[in-house]
């Protein structure tokens, strides 16, 4: 069988074309905030709960000192070099 491609079937697939971008796109507005949403909040909890287990517990009224490393000693800038001018003539 031979089929023959006629004006109104072209504009039949036109139109299915559209209603179907038009439906897919509702259900993307529709969905994507609420998909969003719950990834957002399981971030947050995901995060808070990584803070959490890096705190230390301690009891209230406990007195904790921290000192950095790197200002105990030497200072870290670096090494003294020692240089001697040469005059040129």
């Amino acid at each position: 069988m031979v089929y023959e491609a006629s004006l109104a079937g072209v504009f039949r697939i036109i139109f299915w074309i559209l209603v179907g971008s038009f439906i897919i796109r509702l259900i993307v507005r529709l969905a994507l905030p609420h998909v969003v949403r719950g990834a957002q909040e399981r971030m947050q909890e995901e995060m808070r709960k990584r803070q959490e287990a890096q705190r230390p517990k301690r009891r209230e009224g406990d007195v904790t000192i921290e000192m950095n490393d790197r200002n105990s000693g030497k200072s870290q800038k670096g090494d003294y070099v020692d240089f001697v001018e040469i005059k040129e003539d």
